[in-house]
């Protein structure tokens, strides 16, 4: 039997609200999050695809556009999204990608939300970052701020990424890195070799915040 798309992201939704809500979350270095929040400037949250289950609760009073697939499981991503107040663009690395970049960079100037990017997304290669974010951060002057997630207890599964699910009731710590200077400072052209430049200092940046944090992670 084919449910309805309409039925099938309520169900999900209901579904990430209830874990979500027995979910244990610490965050660290949120402070600077805030603050920045405070003074009126731009965000860009990048976290690994894997890792983004735990991030949307956070959100709290922060408004948050994120780039989701066009394809039908990112058709159920953004009604879920939506029901927890986070903006979504429709877009990937081969269809409407730079469209959807374009379009969050339109927000996040004259809207003033940050953004969230998943930088080895939607379909990898795992842990390798992209050039979505620096692109934002060149046309917006926001700022990159790396985060890592980890579950204590989590399903992981069987996907190119290993998209992680966290059980019911575990502890879930959020860290928060520290946000880059400004975009256009930091950023000052998307030519090849300043992307590339980019992409290893944030790759370096998120393995340094999973020091101490997730098992098995070593300096």
């Amino acid at each position: 039997m084919h449910l309805p798309p309409t039925f099938t992201s309520a169900l999900f939704s209901h579904l990430y609200t209830a874990i979500c809500a027995t979910l244990r979350i610490q965050e660290e270095n949120r402070e600077e999050v805030d603050a920045i929040h405070a003074r009126g400037e731009r965000l860009i949250f990048c976290l690994w695809h894997d890792e983004l289950f735990s991030l949307i609760p956070v959100s709290r009073q922060l408004r948050v556009v994120s780039i989701v697939s066009p394809s039908s499981d990112g058709d159920m991503l953004a009604r879920i999204l939506a029901s927890k107040n986070v903006g979504a663009v429709r877009g990937s690395s081969t269809r409407g990608g730079v469209r959807a970049l374009l379009s969050l960079a339109r927000m996040m100037k004259n809207e003033q939300v940050h953004a969230c990017i998943t930088v080895d997304g939607p379909a990898g290669p795992r842990h390798k970052t992209k050039e979505g974010p620096f692109f934002l951060a060149n046309r917006t002057n926001g700022r990159i701020m790396p985060v890592r997630i980890y579950a204590r207890h989590a399903l992981r599964f069987p996907t190119w990424d290993k998209f992680q699910v966290p059980l019911p009731f575990s502890k879930v710590i959020i860290r928060f890195g520290h946000a880059w200077g400004e975009g256009s400072k930091e950023i000052p052209d998307i030519e090849k070799d300043t992307m590339l430049k980019a992409g290893a200092r944030l790759e370096k940046e998120l393995h340094e915040l999973a020091v101490g944090l997730i098992p098995g992670v070593t300096a």
